[in-house]
């Protein structure tokens, strides 16, 4: 291999004579001398990449786009300047990562000397399995090892959602109960600053002595029944649900973002309770012009867990007249529902109402029957119990309650 060559500066002195003298100028002669010195260029690049196979390593692998939470690395195995296993690198993101197109943050090797493939800040898709990323000397291309490296979610389960999903009172934690009772409605009032969970538990249940089995997908769950937000237990809350009191709930996502909160209605499904059939004194007949009035006839009494409002019957069906000819839209008997105490809101659960009927003095006597049927709805903006037309935040979560009446036409 071809030396390098290294000039040498050598002094010799000049003999004297006895019987001649030199000049001055070359009483001293420098010979300049070539003298092979040093290694060859390719010397040089052998001994560059003779390190390849112990430096070229990723001891790490950072990510462009997020910080991992955990990373496992195995170095490639080399024997005899030849890679004989690849190296494998597994790296834990946290699941706030929903992407899985990453890349190479940084490699810390002298880029003169390694390159890597897929290169730094290249993005790639890890969603598929391992990736390979080699590691390899640009000027000897065989030269190069390989890490396999795989991508997967951990740490805390990351939840974008703040939401309630299921509301039960689950039979194993509540005895009094002949089984499971799932919520009815869970509704998300997006335009308001409440949502509501309707719940239609048995008549004659205690509402003060349930415990509740909540499921959401949300990070965190918070209730209230006052005015404080306390973190939700994971088991076992017995709470009160006798109105007037309040259960709220608000689920928050990984973000610390809460949802609206949630207030819980349980009541049952029948809550008004009539003494079937209601009969009415007679009747005189008249030309149908005018009626006759029995005000505070019978009673009924709210069975549910709401106040009740006064309310009249929306339809009236099983119609018996003694006589043909009647319209089918034709009502000799209508009925409405009373507040003896037209002071309050409602009648109160546990108390008693009255039942008002109207009958016309029609011209044709006899026996006349009809079923009044009552169908109320909830009111969230109230917490009452009416006849207010279903729409948001009015729920029709009662079945329709019906009366009998039974009047007779005499001359």
């Amino acid at each position: 291999m071809p030396p390098h060559n290294k000039t040498v500066f050598v002094t010799y002195p000049i003999m004297k004579y006895p019987y001649r003298t030199l000049s001055p100028l070359f009483s001293v002669v420098t010979f300049i001398l070539l003298i092979p010195y040093g290694c060859s260029s390719e010397d040089t690049a052998e001994k560059m990449t003779d390190t390849f196979w112990t430096e070229a390593k990723l001891n790490d692998f950072p990510l462009s786009e997020i910080a991992y939470l955990n990373i496992n690395i195995i170095h490639p195995e080399v024997t005899q300047g030849k890679e004989t296993k690849r190296g494998t690198i597994q790296i834990t993101i946290p699941f706030s990562q929903t992407s899985f197109m990453l890349s190479l943050k940084q490699f810390n090797l002298d880029l003169s000397r390694y390159q890597i493939n897929p290169a730094i800040g290249e993005q790639t898709d890890f969603s598929n399995g391992p990736v390979t990323y080699t590691i390899f000397d640009p000027l000897v291309e065989e030269k190069s090892v390989h890490y396999d490296v795989t991508v997967v979610q951990g740490g805390e389960p990351f939840f974008a959602n703040s939401r309630i999903t299921g509301f039960r009172f689950e039979k194993a934690n509540n005895p009094s109960l002949a089984t499971t009772i799932e919520a009815v409605k869970i509704a998300e009032y997006k335009t308001y600053s409440y949502n509501a969970i309707y719940v239609i538990v048995p008549e004659g249940t205690d509402f003060s002595q349930l415990i509740p089995t909540i499921t959401y997908d949300a990070a965190k769950l918070y209730y209230t029944t006052d005015s404080e937000y306390s973190l939700y237990p994971t088991s076992n809350l017995k709470v009160d649900f006798r109105y007037p009191k309040h259960f709220h709930l608000q689920a928050e996502n990984s973000h610390g973002t809460r949802s609206l909160p949630y207030s819980v209605i349980v009541d049952v499904a029948n809550p008004i309770r009539f003494e079937n059939p209601l009969i009415t004194g007679s009747v005189r007949a008249d030309n149908g012009a005018t009626f006759e009035d029995f005000f505070a006839i019978a009673t009924w009494t709210n069975r549910g867990n709401h106040p009740i409002t006064g309310m009249s019957a929306t339809t009236y069906k099983d119609k018996t007249y003694p006589a043909t000819g009647f319209p089918d839209d034709f009502t000799a008997i209508t009925a409405s529902l009373q507040n003896p105490d037209a002071g309050t809101i409602g009648v109160m659960p546990g108390e008693k109402g009255q039942i008002n009927v109207r009958v016309k003095r029609l011209p044709v006597t006899g026996q006349y029957k009809a079923t009044a049927e009552f169908t109320p709805t909830f009111s969230f903006d109230t917490r009452r119990i009416s006849v207010w037309p279903v729409a948001e935040r009015v729920e029709g979560i009662f079945n329709p309650q019906q009366l009998m009446i039974q009047t007779t036409i005499i001359e």
